[in-house]
């Protein structure tokens, strides 16, 4: 089986809104994390929701004052073919949660 590789730039993913497939929106991509594979990197998860600007941001809950939600999609569990319409390929509940 051979590997499809598709470029997508960060900056046209970052901000946009994730649809389930039904349409309903789950939260904004905040923020991309990648790791290194030779000489490239991979993306291996998504931060989406406040919880994840908060983090994209650096601040703490501390500051925030109340815990605030972040979903956590894996790079398998998020459709990207389209840049302008983020899509999850699962039902929320697969998605890992944390607060900030």
């Amino acid at each position: 089986m051979t590997r499809r590789t598709r470029m997508v730039r960060l900056e046209d993913l970052v901000g946009r809104r994730v649809r389930t497939e039904s349409g309903q929106v789950i939260g904004r991509i905040q923020e991309v994390r990648a790791e290194r594979r030779g000489d490239a990197y991979e993306v291996t998860e998504y931060h989406l929701g406040p919880g994840a600007l908060l983090e994209r941001l650096a601040v703490t809950q501390r500051f925030s004052g109340r815990s605030v939600p972040m979903l956590i999609a894996r790079w398998d569990q998020l459709d990207i073919h389209r840049p302008e319409r983020p899509t999850l390929t699962c039902p929320v509940d697969e998605l890992k949660r944390q607060t900030r």
